[in-house]
């Protein structure tokens, strides 16, 4: 454990860049995005500028995309000082895997994959999303909605080389309406360790949206901690 920890310490030293591969199906439609960033993984903070190639924007919100791609990044989350085994930094660079579902509070769905490895001095992430359950009515294609609040990620070993997470996310519109969703992944890494039940916390800002939806910047804030309080509800 401590020769990973150990590696782990030397591959993710100083600033990393990120990169990001999407596709997202959306009523049958397909939906190419791409991101570019990058992260200091000892304080927490990455920021990914995210794209739609073409002229057509996906009609979801990328107040709602934002977290979904973003926060499976993981290996950027500041463990330092917490003396808890850091399962997500360890994992490279072999790299790690994620299924994710995603559960909207009006039935609609988001599942994806993604599939991240470290090449050369970048972290890549391959992602395959699909959109279930959405139609013109959904808030999750307003242009009225906030951006994520903060909230807490549980993380809960429940195998040699496999961790679950759990997270809340809930946005709030211009006309005072909530729109809430409920996040469940499975992430593995083969041949890891377990670590033991603890948090992430999550604090992004939206640093640029444009007008066409076709591009969005977001900076993540994500510390770990051992805290037995919580603010993520019904888990």
């Amino acid at each position: 454990m401590d020769s990973r920890m150990e590696r782990a310490e030397s591959v993710f030293a100083g600033n990393i860049k990120s990169k990001l591969i999407a596709d997202l199906l959306y009523d049958d439609k397909m939906y190419k995005l791409s991101g570019e960033g990058f992260a200091n993984p000892h304080n927490g903070q990455h920021t990914l500028e995210l794209h739609c190639f073409g002229t057509e924007a996906c009609p979801l919100s990328w107040f709602v995309l934002g977290p979904i791609i973003q926060y499976p990044f993981r290996m950027f989350t500041q463990y330092t000082g917490s003396g808890m085994y850091d399962f997500f930094k360890t994992a490279f660079p072999g790299g790690l895997t994620t299924d994710t579902v995603c559960t909207f509070s009006d039935k609609a769905k988001i599942t994806g994959s993604q599939t991240i490895t470290f090449i050369k001095d970048t972290v890549v992430c391959r992602a395959q999303l699909e959109c279930e359950g959405f139609n013109e009515e959904c808030i999750a294609l307003s242009e009225e909605l906030s951006q994520v609040k903060p909230c807490y990620e549980v993380i809960d070993g429940i195998g040699v080389d496999i961790v679950s997470s759990t997270m809340d996310f809930e946005w709030g519109s211009s006309d005072g309406a909530k729109y809430s969703a409920r996040v469940e992944s499975v992430i593995k890494s083969k041949a890891n360790f377990a670590p033991q039940r603890h948090f992430i916390a999550h604090h992004s800002k939206v640093l640029e949206k444009s007008p066409n939806n076709l591009h969005f910047s977001q900076r993540d804030k994500a510390r770990a901690n051992v805290i037995n309080f919580y603010k993520n509800k019904e888990i």
